[in-house]
């Protein structure tokens, strides 16, 4: 330890930056010393069953992840969290009455997941590559990146399938499917089956015309209810909404929807808000049958 000239301007200026930067980590030691709390209350809220008390209390919990990505800006697991959660919220409560709100904030949570990507990939920046780059950065991908990839892709998607007419989400679609395709190869059973029922709805939802595979969706929808046993629901609510609906399979539209409906409320206790979401879409889009067919 140097001793001081407290006259010193120089000593006063290394005071005032060991101040600063002692304060700004203790400020982040704060905030990780937090997070174990903030993880039980997010397993709390996907456990719930009451889909009205999670539509009012999700929010705050997303404002008080985003305060806490303000204090420490490079907290990977916050950033992954809030992509996860503008996603599934947006997806939960908004998608079907205000697409233009939702679109808003799946965008949101893409920008928090590549956030997160460029931190893990040592500051690379994801922007800007030209397809053959971005094959090539996804090349690069690690099995611990798959949550950031996965929520990046799912919220590009999800915004993808409101703004299909634009030509900004028309350009997306091989960035998107190569990295869906990346998060299969890395972890199929990431988030139950999140990488193979992106890509059952991807494929499925879209004529051939504009890059529809009714074979491949068929095949990810399969895969995707035999890794989650078929208790996670959202699997049948999509595979009815997307595959059934664009090949005008009405018997496997009823059978797939039935079955969600059918289902127990505990049949998979900590997804029980999806499972819940999936109920409540499911009984809606059941009552248009005569409309889809």
């Amino acid at each position: 330890i140097k001793e001081c000239d407290w006259s010193s301007d120089v000593c006063s200026s290394d005071l005032l930056i060991t101040t600063l930067l002692s304060g700004c980590s203790s400020r982040r030691l704060a905030v990780q010393a937090t997070l174990p709390l903030i993880n039980s209350q997010i397993i709390s809220m996907q456990e719930e069953r009451d889909t009205d008390l999670a539509e009012k209390a999700i929010p705050a919990s997303l404002k008080m992840l985003e305060g806490l990505a303000k204090e420490d800006p490079k907290n990977v697991w916050i950033l992954q969290k809030l992509g996860e959660g503008f996603c599934g919220y947006a997806f939960s409560f908004i998608e079907d009455s205000e697409p233009d709100r939702a679109s808003a904030l799946y965008l949101r949570g893409k920008n928090y997941a590549f956030r997160a990507l460029e931190i893990q990939s040592n500051g690379k920046t994801w922007r800007g590559l030209s397809l053959d780059e971005w094959s090539k950065r996804l090349t690069e991908v690690t099995p611990s990146q798959q949550p950031a990839l996965f929520w990046a892709g799912q919220c590009w998607g999800s915004w993808l399938s409101l703004n299909l007419d634009s030509v900004e989400a028309f350009s997306s679609l091989p960035r998107i499917d190569a990295l869906m395709n990346r998060a299969v190869a890395l972890d199929p059973d990431f988030h139950y089956a999140g990488p193979h029922l992106f890509l059952g709805a991807y494929y499925g939802g879209r004529s051939r015309m504009l890059g529809g595979n009714p074979d491949k969706a068929r095949n990810h929808f399969d895969q995707a209810l035999r890794i989650t046993g078929g208790k996670y629901l959202l699997v049948s609510f999509l595979y009815a909404k997307t595959y059934a609906v664009q090949n005008q399979d009405q018997k496997l539209f009823k059978t797939q929807l039935e079955k969600v409906l059918e289902a127990s409320d505990d049949v998979l206790p900590e997804q029980r808000l999806a499972n819940q979401i999936a109920k409540r879409k499911a009984a809606v889009l059941l009552g248009k049958i005569d409309e889809l067919f």
